[in-house]
């Protein structure tokens, strides 16, 4: 068994790829959520997403490789908000200025909307920066397969959000600790709410695949992995969404604590030359 694995990924020195190859690839992916504390939230299921990048490697031996890219990627997920009774996550809104904070609604005195948020599905988009580490097969046939891990940063672009809320009516017209009268409402969608997510994403992808050897150093590439989630992908304490109950013998509404995750399958399609 020990010859047969340094067998495979031995370099046989008569390899005729070049040390760099670049090219493009694609990236369709199944993502979703995982919150910290299910107590408070909930993961409500997956998000389609798709990236593509411009990537190219660095072979050092005939069977290892490092690899880097730049690219573009949607990314996101869904979140039940409803927690446990009479703890329920809501915010202010203004049609010209979205989402508000508290402090926000002083001048804006009659003008906004109170919402109860029941869940959310994030859909985020950012700049992709990935490094990788590919450890291939020497050729059998036209293919060499390969394990590559990747970490994977991720730079905020834009992100939005649709909501499925109730509206809240109360009988003030200053934000109250009082939730009101809850009565149904159309989604909030498309809602900006790229000042409430963190502004870089970590994940760790360990993926498996192939290449097929089209002419040369030429190969079209594939696999598919599991991608790992690092880093929080909301702000750790929201700006903008409130907590019922508030803060004991405290007038002043209470923020959102937030931990969510992302973690999906990811699927590589790519040629590089």
């Amino acid at each position: 068994m020990l010859t047969f694995s340094v067998s495979l990924f031995a370099g046989d020195g008569d390899t005729d790829m070049k040390n760099f190859r670049f090219g493009g690839t694609i990236l369709p992916s199944l993502n979703w959520y995982k919150p910290d504390n299910l107590k408070k939230f909930n993961k409500n299921g997956t998000v389609a997403n798709f990236g593509i990048l411009i990537n190219g490697e660095y072979s050092f031996g005939s069977n290892f490789a490092v690899g880097f890219g730049l690219g573009l990627g949607s990314a996101g997920g869904k979140i039940d908000f409803n927690g446990p009774k009479n703890d329920t996550v809501h915010y202010y809104y203004n049609d010209d200025n979205g989402m508000l904070a508290v402090e926000d609604t002083a001048g804006l005195k009659g003008k906004w909307e109170h919402f109860r948020l029941n869940d959310r599905k994030y859909k985020a988009s950012y700049y992709m920066i990935p490094i990788s580490l590919k450890m291939r097969t020497n050729e059998i046939g036209y293919m060499r397969y390969f394990f590559e891990p990747r970490l994977n940063i991720g730079i905020r672009k834009k992100v939005r959000a649709d909501d499925n809320v109730q509206a809240i009516t109360t009988t003030t017209a200053t934000p109250t600790n009082s939730m009101g009268t809850l009565s149904s409402h159309d989604p909030q969608e498309d809602l900006d709410i790229t000042k409430d997510m963190g502004f870089m994403r970590l994940s760790v992808t360990l993926s498996a695949g192939a290449e097929y050897a089209l002419s040369g150093s030429t190969a079209l590439v594939f696999s598919i992995g599991y991608d790992y989630g690092l880093s929080n992908s909301v702000q750790k304490t929201s700006e903008f969404l409130l907590r019922t109950p508030y803060a004991s013998n405290s007038t002043t509404p209470k923020a959102v604590d937030q931990k969510f995750t992302q973690s999906g399958l990811v699927m590589t399609v790519g040629i590089l030359f």
